[in-house]
């Protein structure tokens, strides 16, 4: 059995077909339903790619990995350490500087980790806004590196769909002029523009036209890949689980008092942050499948060790939580100097899902602030109730502190600066 985990970076499910969006931005995924398991109630751990990617890779809460911008995971606590250790050819491919380069740690298990390259080939440089390649050039790399290979395991992360959105002609299929107009004029951290009042936040409906195009592209991306490894005969015996790391915020309301609306990621903790796309396809599975009760991504882990065992394991639980970690450093620099008041922005905030009788429950605070909503489905939120802050602190309280980070570690070498600095992180 190979196993692959594809993570369609940023992507929310709100604005992907296969749930229901008004837009056809993910028809690979929608064949791939087919014979394959849906969650329609998955959610990420936590609203942005560090924290989700350390949970998705440990099968831990965020509140129990407590890793941060800052720390170091320490050694041997991830799935692809686990199938190292079994045999398995290991691979990273990803211009993620967050996944790829930087010292946290993500890539330490890989024993072949392809990122950003010095010189792109042409053919990779599809957009007009970045000089970055798409997702195809690491699909093409990920090919090659199978062929040959036994039994691999991989890791595959699409930045198609993550800001500055860029995707090619052929997928960019309902933006406008002013679209990427507003995109040339907005830095790539364009949440502080918005905050501060420079653009209106019914701008943001132009970008999200432009995102789309994004989420097209890395279904594109998808496809292509499918393809391949069914003519190298490995699609049938391959675990492929396909998901989104967060979502992304285009002026949704929070619901609770002095949330502020969600715009970009990192800080928004709304369904558009949170829910997100989760299909799997088991080794021999023929039959689509679908499941209504809450998902979380941390089961990856269990799912892959249920699955070298030739069961079939999922995602969905009784209750699944997200958190968001502390706003500190850089960022809550430039919401103090972006906002009149920043104290709305670095409230901390938790969640819990539970089953309803259609979608699911989604309790949770901000800051003081404690509701309860309820969503039934992909881009539908209810208003909020009142609700009791003790279905949320008995959800967390039994979250230990696992102990896996370590603080002592090297900063960020000027290459990885760059990375992450192209994807507005510094």
């Amino acid at each position: 059995m190979n196993v692959l985990l594809v993570v369609l970076d940023s992507v929310r499910a709100a604005n992907c077909s296969l749930y229901g969006y008004r837009r056809t931005t993910t028809p690979a995924l929608e064949s791939l339903a087919d014979g394959a398991t849906v969650y329609q109630s998955a959610r990420a751990p936590s609203n942005w790619s560090l924290p989700s990617h350390v949970s998705l890779f440990t099968g831990l809460e965020t509140n129990a990995h407590r890793v941060t911008i800052h720390d170091e995971l320490d050694p041997g606590h991830t799935v692809w350490d686990d199938l190292s250790e079994a045999g398995y050819d290991t691979g990273l491919f990803t211009e993620n500087g967050f996944v790829a380069d930087h010292p946290v740690g993500l890539s330490e298990p890989f024993d072949t980790v392809v990122s950003v390259p010095d010189d792109t080939p042409e053919q990779y440089l599809s957009g007009h806004h970045t000089d970055r390649p798409d997702g195809f050039y690491y699909a093409d790399r990920l090919c090659d590196w199978i062929d040959g290979r036994p039994e691999w395991a991989a890791c595959l992360n699409l930045m198609d769909a993550h800001r500055p959105y860029d995707p090619a002609p052929e997928h960019d299929r309902w933006s406008s002029p002013q679209a990427h107009e507003l995109q040339s004029e907005l830095p790539i951290r364009w949440e502080f523009d918005i905050h501060d009042g420079s653009y209106p936040v019914r701008r943001l409906d132009d970008l999200a036209s432009l995102y789309d195009g994004g989420v097209r592209q890395a279904d594109a991306v998808v496809e292509s890949l499918l393809e391949r490894l069914r003519r190298r005969g490995v699609f049938e015996e391959t675990l492929l689980v396909v998901c989104g790391d967060h979502g992304e915020g285009f002026g949704e309301s929070g619901r609770l008092p002095d949330q502020p609306p969600a715009v970009a990621h990192i800080v928004p903790m709304t369904e558009s942050l949170l829910h997100v796309p989760l299909v799997a396809k088991f080794p021999g599975q023929r039959t689509g499948r679908t499941v209504d009760d809450p998902a979380a991504l941390t089961s990856f882990r269990d799912v892959v060790a249920a699955a070298r065992g030739g069961e079939r394991a999922s995602f969905a639980r009784s209750r699944v939580v997200a958190s968001k970690q502390p706003v500190t450093g850089d960022l809550r620099e430039r919401y103090e100097t972006a906002a009149d008041d920043a104290t709305p922005f670095l409230r901390p905030s938790r969640a819990v899902y539970e089953p309803a009788e259609t979608g699911v429950r989604k309790t949770y605070s901000w800051g003081d602030a404690v509701g309860e909503v309820h969503v039934p489905r992909a881009g539908t939120v209810g208003e909020a109730a009142a609700a009791d802050r003790d279905r949320v602190s008995d959800a967390f309280d039994s979250l230990e502190n696992a102990d896996v980070r370590s603080t002592d570690r090297d900063s960020v070498d000027e290459r990885t600066r760059d990375q992450l600095d192209a994807l507005g992180y510094f």
